[in-house]
């Protein structure tokens, strides 16, 4: 019999009746020993047996069958003990055929042949006993021992035939079950496989529908288009939910550890879950700052367990909010992350909670406030924690809603505290928020709970209003640096606020539907409100809008700035050239070294994440060089990463200033008027900066692409001639675009904007990473559809070779340049990307690659439609330039 079918069922607990058994056996042999004074030298045998058979049970030293197979054979030895004394001769019988039926519960046969042979030899040795002896084999005595074999024989046939039995049942159970195994792990693994198959159709109806969208003007047929994209959003979800639900069934899950910030976590998931905020339902996020800045985790699956519990509690909640609470438990190994999500909704009866793992189980439909999902939310859910080492608990209360704790051991890499002011003691806030307006008693004291937990975590002072009056006398005796006002007390106080927005930084904390009035100075923050962006308000040292009107200027300042994309370098060219600086640009730490051997530079602008050497070990090195050659150099630290902690981290390094991408002016001000000698910055008027100065920093700007690009070593003049005639082409070609016909058959012209946005690439955002300046962004445009052939050959190649450290270089860059264009959503799925490789999450790379080069190729089209220029066209004019000359 398998040792399945023999751990199953009865026969799991054999071993202990066996042994239960021979201990009885033993106990009752050695008083009849004593009784019937038998050979007393047995007693200690008898001891010792049982000693080593119980010895063996509670040790578990060896496995069931070979501790099965000891007892049966010391209790053979004490059956036939019992048996060769004469008196005994046909008690045995009867015992015999107990023990075999106890036997029988072992499911192997050999035991009960031990069993019969045991007995037949032990009933022999009587037999000729009993005849030496001179017993008179009388018709009685001869029945007597017919009839005892025969039983003993038809006990032994019962058992082997019960067992042979019980052993093809088993075997057709486990038959059935392995069938029924295989099934779930083919479905899961077709599930699976439709998944990914159904995310090339939906990304194809998405983007159509998004194309049409921009052409039509009939509103009818743009809501149903809308509806479509909605399904489609919804449908995607679903198809990522299926993939994650097939991976926790067929037990593949892999858990995949790396280094993330909380913060970046939390930004990322509020973007996922704006569109489908309901505005009548309040969603309040309160983070304890205390959370350590760098956690090692899944941060992907942290962030799919917060997603999926957050919309469960907004598919379940009709009134009210849901309130989600971040805070840390230190532990040795690092700490518990713990998350609670808490909110007014229609709560779980008993029952409900039960089933609430199970499998496609939602609640009645008639008590789910907003349709949607599979009902494996929660075991996607319980998988993730699962596998994450983590625990949940659920506590719902039928009417009362519904509060989930999940809580998840993660390393800490940098136990600095997730969120720092960097000057709490010149930051007053001010809060008109006015809590009477929530008719649910729970949203208002979520918000109360987690604006006290913004103070103290923060350290800063908040003062609170919920009227204008209030404001006015607020404002009459303290002077406050910022003000957070939501969109409803703005409208009713628009006029009053509106004169504050010279005093102070004021901040609309507004729905995803509401716009600012065109003349308004506030800076907009959506919801929901929390305190991360409430931070990166606060350390922002945003000029405030009553700044003097006097700029600063860096005449001759010579600037070198160091980045591996050509597109950071063109931002950074315009911008630094607006200030007068002469600029030079180094793709690479090696060249920048050389660079600063052979000449010398006022300021370097620095940037950290680079293929082959990093910005930080770059600065360390011309520093030592500079050293030696007595010079000196002004180091500046240019990065993405803009929390407090980077900062100093790269202050520390040995930077001189830190300033972050996307660059802001202000910010950017700030850190020249700091770092550099008082003789090179000078101010002036902004009306008195030339035109001359802007027209030449728009113009630097738009050359930079061809000055950048790979056979830069090209003359100037050629340059110049190479941008007249780009604007020559992109002219020409702009002029042959062809109408669109739209569906009431008007012959229309799609906008740039529209065929951008056609695409997933909103312009304004694009601007506003190039300070607005349109010609600048038009070469970033260029630049991006030039570089394109050649960073899609580098991605394959590297993609084939599954070099995941060159891939992430790349893709990292990629996610840069798409983000400055305005392609933010394409630059999202190059950031996944990006982290996966970093994590040497191979699978997730192999999956997603052909749809990210698929997109990529779509947005360089669409550009170039836009703008009327192609992917190469650059590398052309480079190729016959000198044969005009």
């Amino acid at each position: 019999m398998s040792d399945q079918n023999k751990n199953g069922g009865v026969f799991q607990t054999s071993p202990l009746m066996i042994l239960l058994s021979y201990t009885a056996l033993c106990c009752g042999l050695i008083a009849e020993t004593i009784l019937m004074s038998w050979e007393l030298w047995a007693i200690p045998l008898l001891v010792a047996g049982l000693l080593l058979s119980w010895g063996l049970h509670i040790a578990q030293v060896v496995s069931d069958r070979v501790r099965i197979w000891v007892i049966t054979l010391l209790m053979m030895a004490s059956f036939f003990f019992y048996g060769i004394h004469v008196t005994s001769a046909y008690d045995m019988g009867l015992l015999m055929m107990i023990v075999i039926m106890i036997y029988t519960t072992a499911g192997e046969i050999n035991l009960i042949n031990i069993c019969q042979i045991t007995y037949f030899v032990t009933l022999l040795y009587d037999v000729v006993v009993m005849s030496i002896q001179g017993t008179e084999w009388d018709s009685l005595l001869i029945s007597r021992t017919i009839l005892h074999i025969g039983l003993i024989f038809m006990a032994g046939w019962l058992a082997r035939t019960i067992i042979r039995r019980w052993a093809a049942l088993f075997g057709k159970s486990g038959e059935r079950i392995a069938e029924l195994n295989e099934s779930t792990r083919r479905m899961n693994a077709f599930m699976a496989n439709l998944s990914h198959e159904l995310r090339t159709p939906i990304n194809a109806i998405l983007g159509i529908t998004n194309v049409m969208l921009d052409k039509v003007e009939d509103k009818e047929m743009r809501a149903n288009m809308n509806e479509i994209l909605n399904a489609g959003d919804r449908l995607a979800d679903q198809v990522g939910d299926i993939l994650d639900y097939s991976e926790i069934e067929m037990d593949s899950l892999v858990t995949n550890d790396e280094n993330y910030m909380i913060a970046s976590v939390l930004n990322d998931l509020v973007s996922e879950l704006r569109p489908i905020m309901p505005d009548d339902i309040e969603l309040i996020i309160d983070v304890d700052a205390e959370i350590p800045a760098v956690l090692r985790g899944d941060s992907t699956k942290l962030k799919r367990i917060i997603y999926h519990l957050i919309n469960n509690g907004l598919k379940y909640t009709k009134e009210g909010g849901v309130y989600v609470k971040f805070s840390v438990i230190k532990q040795a190994y690092g700490v518990n992350l713990c998350i609670e999500v808490r909110d007014t909704g229609v709560g779980m009866s008993k029952d409900e909670l039960d089933r609430i793992y199970n499998r496609f189980y939602q609640a009645q439909s008639g008590r789910v406030i907003r349709s949607g999902g599979l009902g494996i939310s929660m075991v996607i859910v319980s998988g993730f924690v699962r596998a994450m080492g983590g625990f949940i608990t659920i506590l719902s209360e039928q009417g009362e809603g519904t509060t989930v704790r999940v809580s998840i051991p993660q390393k800490v890499v940098d136990d600095e505290k997730c969120m720092i002011v960097a000057d709490e003691s010149k930051i007053s806030l001010g809060a008109y928020l006015d809590l009477g307006k929530y008719s649910n008693p729970n949203v208002r004291e979520f918000y109360n709970r987690m604006i006290l937990n913004i103070v103290q975590g923060l350290k800063t002072t908040m003062h609170w209003v919920d009227n204008e009056a209030d404001l006015a006398k607020l404002l009459d005796k303290v002077k406050l640096t910022h003000l957070f006002v939501t969109d409803e007390e703005y409208e009713r106080s628009r006029d009053f606020i509106s004169k504050l927005e010279s005093e102070m930084q004021v901040v609309i904390v507004a729905r995803a539907s509401y716009e600012l009035p065109k003349d308004s100075k506030a800076q907009i923050m959506r919801k929901p409100f929390y305190c991360i962006p409430v931070v990166a308000v606060l350390n922002s040292e945003k000029a405030p809008t009553e700044a003097p009107e006097k700029k600063i200027r860096c005449d001759g300042v010579r600037a070198l700035v160091v980045d591996d994309e050509p597109m950071n370098l063109s931002v950074a060219r315009g911008i630094f050239k607006r200030y007068g600086m002469e600029v030079r640009t180094a793709a690479s730490g090696e060249e920048a070294i050389s660079m600063c051997i052979n000449e010398d530079f006022d300021v370097i602008f620095m940037d950290h994440m680079m293929p082959g050497m990093d910005g930080v070990e770059a600065m360390k090195r011309i520093r030592y060089d500079g050293t030696k050659n007595m010079k000196s150099f002004i180091i500046i630290a240019l990065t993405a990463n803009a929390l407090s902690s980077a900062r100093e981290m790269f202050i520390a390094e040995g930077f001189d200033g830190f300033v972050s991408k996307p660059i802001e002016l202000g910010e950017l001000e700030r850190v020249l008027k700091k770092v550099l000698p008082e003789a090179l910055v000078t101010f002036e008027d902004d009306e008195d900066v030339s035109e001359d100065s802007r027209k030449s920093a728009s113009e630097d700007s738009a050359k930079v692409a061809s000055e950048t690009s790979p056979g830069s070593d090209q003359t100037g003049d050629m340059s110049d001639k190479k941008s007249d005639k780009m604007s020559d082409k992109m002219s020409d070609k702009m002029s042959d675009k062809t109408s669109v016909e739209t569906p009431d058959g008007l012959s229309s012209e799609p906008s740039e904007t529209e065929i951008l946005a056609s695409c997933g690439i909103d312009r304004s955002v694009g601007l506003g990473y190039c300070e607005k300046d349109e010609e600048l962004y038009d070469s970033l445009l260029q630049q991006y559809v030039d570089e394109a052939v050649d960073k899609k050959e580098k991605m394959n190649n590297y993609f084939k070779e599954k070099d995941l450290k060159n891939y992430a270089i790349l893709v990292h860059s990629l996610k840069s340049t798409s983000l400055m264009i305005g392609a933010e959503g394409f630059s999202a799925k190059a950031k996944a990307l990006e982290l996966a490789s970093k994590a040497g999450n191979l699978e997730f790379v192999e999956e997603n690659h052909e749809e990210l080069m698929k997109q990529y190729d779509e947005i360089t089209q669409t550009i170039s439609k836009a703008k009327g220029f192609e992917a190469g066209e650059e590398e052309e004019i480079f190729e016959f330039f000198p044969d005009e000359e």
